[in-house]
């Protein structure tokens, strides 16, 4: 979307629950429409990404730019989960 934000967060819950219960190894999310992120979108990712993790799947952020960059780099959440330009 291209605000994930606390008023767009939870019309994805069902969607983020799929992928969880998915037999894939990676998982990327595609944030390249995504202009704003707050809390509440970085914390329902982090949320997957904890989830994801613990099936030792992988959790990758593709085309991470603008505000949603200088968040999420500024919280350091490309330390824990990798942004990548391409699949």
């Amino acid at each position: 979307p291209s605000d994930f934000s606390g008023f767009t967060v939870d019309g994805f819950k069902d969607e983020f629950e799929k992928l969880v219960e998915t037999d894939s190894k990676s998982i990327v999310l595609d944030l390249s429409k995504t202009e704003f992120i707050d809390s509440s979108g970085i914390g329902a990712i982090v949320f997957l990404y904890k989830r994801i993790e613990k099936k030792n799947h992988k959790l990758m952020l593709l085309n991470v730019t603008g505000q949603p960059y200088k968040l999420m780099t500024l919280l350091r959440v490309d330390k824990t989960i990798p942004f990548v330009d391409s699949i």
